[in-house]
């Protein structure tokens, strides 16, 4: 069988510079995050580029990202660059605004697929221990929107322990 793109994601980040965004913290990003005319993937990629909670990292081109079955010790935010998502037969194409791993993470498995870099990728790292303590912090509602795109990504049957 042939593999195949099955599916692409990437925030339009070309798109976000031509309005002027080219940091988290200028002028006219702020400007622009509070204008309200931003989409939702748009405003998730703005708060995790520019979170001062999170470490940045580089992955060359042809550098694994992370490889099926292993366990999951930190997740990644791909903030520039492409890679490729492989499982099975499948292949995805990942840019600006994919996560890596965090659903695998809270629900106790390992990666699902291997994550190759196409280009040089900036990612913003999520360790598990991390989130871990922010997930027992939240509050309740945001704990169950959490709770139920864990359980429909992964196509679980019961909550995993993290969100119990």
């Amino acid at each position: 069988m042939n593999k195949e793109v099955t599916a692409t994601f990437a925030v339009d980040t070309d798109h976000l510079h031509a309005l002027g965004v080219v940091d988290p913290y200028s002028p006219k990003s702020m400007e622009l995050y509070s204008s309200g005319k931003l989409v939702s993937n748009e405003r998730l990629y703005f708060t995790l580029w520019g979170s001062t909670e999170l470490n940045t990292s580089l992955f060359n081109a042809r550098a694994r990202i992370s490889t099926v079955g292993t366990p999951v010790s930190s997740a990644y935010f791909i903030i520039s660059g492409s890679a490729l998502g492989l499982q099975g037969n499948e292949i995805y194409r990942l840019g600006p605004g994919s996560v890596i791993g965090l659903a695998e993470g809270i629900g106790g498995l390992n990666y699902s697929m291997t994550v190759v870099a196409v280009s040089t990728v900036q990612v913003r790292v999520l360790p598990m221990y991390v989130i871990s303590k922010l997930v027992t912090k939240m509050p309740s509602g945001l704990r169950g929107i959490l709770k139920s795109t864990v359980m429909r990504t992964l196509n679980l049957d019961k909550p995993p322990a993290l969100l119990l």
